[in-house]
């Protein structure tokens, strides 16, 4: 649970600065641990001020850890999944309270079907409560579509269980669901069928709110030939739709519209109490993967209406800052050429921080992946084609929104990074939250630390001696200072970034790997 942010409002002026190893935090290693004795980290499913909880895998074990502030596993235990002589795939796993909850679902081949079960056992120990205790099942029947998912409400008192049932080829999707309390205790299901063809809807995500109500997040395109016309003239050719899903049937269809702009990256953040829904993202003026700027919308948490919006187009130079002027020329250019305006492209928004004023700050960051083949044949004329998959994870975008709503500055940390085929296992960035101040961490290449806009920034080291993990500050007027975090002994240390969590002390939790030994640790920020 992230800290609600503190900060001002004042219009920015970039500043981006690079220091040494940074006085702002300071990192308290647990001891060193070995895949093959402890088990391979997987992931964090929970945390609280005490402790945190994760998965580890073991030869053929899933092991479930609850470890405390202070780095101390107390306990590492098997979790066996096995139901009906059969081996489950784990599905989800969280913790609730008092409890944690795993969900499995287990696919019977000889009928064909696929059914979800969930089992409750004490956050103590993680000592069983019951047995499994079956949720949903669907037969596939050789259609379309087949998956279960499963989400909480912000207050903990709702679980959505929902599930993309089969349908045909060009028809409108279906979906079970099933809302229970955080006992789970059934409070109510109902099998939906979304009002629009598979063609001209994509569903995107599902939530569900502290009243128990169901959301789904999808994008409506326009028909086919409609689309066609609209894209040729340069126009909006879909619309992002929010439908809500209670336990008195019917549903409402909530249609965001904002004129001419190419909406991108529509998220969500749902309060803990009846504030607000947060919804921003970036948007486009001349195509739906270009980004000319951001936006921001407060909406009704009961009617789902748009109370407020705001909008913020990037200036030139900030889309350029970051680039040698080499690239900027070269962007320029391009731009004249296609008579377009100067555009980033492939932002995604990673989180809404919401600020104690009733503000907040959007957190972007460059996402793409791609893929490079190539053919070559050997001496004795045997031809091979290798494919070769590349994931990048560049610059993070911060755009500050005041009390009002309205968007105050957008700030830019720089970074480069670019890895194949790992899925991007160690790219990206861990974000904490406190006072007025974020904090970004991420691996880096040292030689960045001293570079300012303009410069040419080096791709990320993950191994070499050049490899740094950065700490990245931004205050409240979107100043960025970026730091070394570790000391130089550390510096073999990789980060996972993904894996690392902010606890409800403030402190954040981390694992860094170096070959096959893993430290977990804990920074506290000043």
């Amino acid at each position: 649970m992230r800290t609600p942010l503190i900060i001002g409002s004042a219009l920015m002026t970039l500043a981006s600065v690079a220091q040494p190893k940074t006085e702002r935090a300071s990192v308290a290693w647990g001891t060193e641990l070995s895949e093959r004795e402890t088990g391979e980290f997987n992931r964090i499913f929970g945390q609280t001020r005490e402790a945190v909880y994760m998965t580890l895998n073991r030869k053929k074990d899933l092991l479930v850890q609850k470890m405390n502030s202070d780095l101390v596993s107390l306990y590492s235990k098997v979790l066996e999944l096995e139901l009906d002589k059969k081996d489950p795939a784990l599905e989800d796993i969280m913790v609730i309270g008092d409890r944690i909850l795993v969900f499995s679902s287990v696919h019977n081949k000889k009928e064909d079907h696929r059914t979800l079960y969930m089992r409750s056992f004490q956050e103590a120990d993680m000592e069983p409560l019951g047995d499994w205790q079956q949720l949903a099942r669907f037969a596939s029947e050789k259609a379309y579509g087949g998956a279960f998912g499963v989400e909480i409400s912000p207050n903990n008192a709702h679980v959505l269980v929902h599930t993309q049932l089969p349908y045909e080829k060009d028809a409108p999707e279906k979906f079970q669901l099933r809302i229970f309390s955080s006992d789970m205790v059934p409070e109510w299901d109902r099998e939906i069928t979304l009002p629009y063809g598979d063609k001209e809807f994509t569903f995107e995500d599902f939530r569900v709110d502290n009243n128990g109500s169901a959301l789904l997040i999808g994008v409506k395109y326009a028909e086919k030939r409609e689309a066609k016309a609209l894209k040729r003239a340069h126009k909006v050719h879909y619309d992002y739709h929010l439908l809500t899903y209670g336990a008195n049937g019917g549903e409402q269809d909530h249609t965001i519209k904002v004129g001419d702009r190419f909406l991108q990256d529509l998220t969500l953040s749902l309060d803990t109490g009846m504030a607000d829904i947060l919804c921003g993202g970036f948007f486009g003026n001349q195509g739906e993967n270009k980004v000319r700027g951001s936006f921001f919308l407060r909406l009704d948490p009961v009617t789902k209406a748009v109370k407020h919006e705001s909008y913020k187009e990037f200036s030139d130079d900030f889309i350029t800052q970051f680039m040698t002027p080499k690239e900027e020329k070269k962007a320029k250019k391009q731009a004249e050429r296609k008579d377009e305006e100067l555009q980033l492209y492939e932002y995604e928004l990673a989180d809404i921080v919401r600020r104690e004023d009733g503000g907040a700050v959007l957190v972007g960051e460059q996402y793409y992946s791609y893929a490079t083949t190539s053919t070559y044949t050997d001496a004795r004329g045997m031809t091979y084609t290798t494919t070769t998959y590349h994931y990048i994870y560049n610059d993070i975008i911060v755009v500050n929104i005041d009390p009002d709503g309205n968007i105050a500055w957008a700030s830019t940390v720089p970074k480069k990074q670019h890895t194949t085929n790992d899925g991007g296992y160690f790219s990206s960035f861990a974000l904490e939250v406190k006072g007025s101040n974020l904090y970004f961490v991420y691996n880096d290449n040292g030689k960045n630390l001293f570079l300012n806009a303009g410069d040419k920034f080096e791709r990320t080291d993950f191994s070499g001696k050049s490899s740094i993990v950065t700490l990245a500050t931004v205050d409240q007027d979107g100043r960025v200072v970026r730091e070394a975090l570790f000391d130089p002994e550390k510096r073999d240390l990789i980060l996972r970034p993904k894996s690392c969590r902010q606890l409800e002390d403030d402190r954040m939790f981390m694992y860094a790997t170096r070959g096959k030994e893993y430290r977990f640790g804990m920074v506290t920020f000043d």
